[in-house]
């Protein structure tokens, strides 16, 4: 099984970057890879609808 353990949004000059940590997880729940990472440069307009209202109801939290 994999669990998805981190998630980062970063506006680069390439574009929306959606960064990842994920772990690896056996049958017998034995972690068999940990802090596994990627990334990669967001295509999907939907994603970026997504991230867009995920800042705005920060920036509406914080103030």
């Amino acid at each position: 099984m994999t669990k998805v353990t981190g998630i980062s949004f970063v506006r680069t000059a390439e574009g929306l970057r959606v960064a990842y940590a994920y772990s690896e997880i056996d049958e017998q729940g034995n972690v068999t890879a940990a802090n596994q990472r990627g990334s990669y440069i967001n295509l999907d307009p939907a994603t970026e609808t997504f991230v867009a209202g995920l800042e705005a109801a920060l920036t509406e939290r914080i103030g």
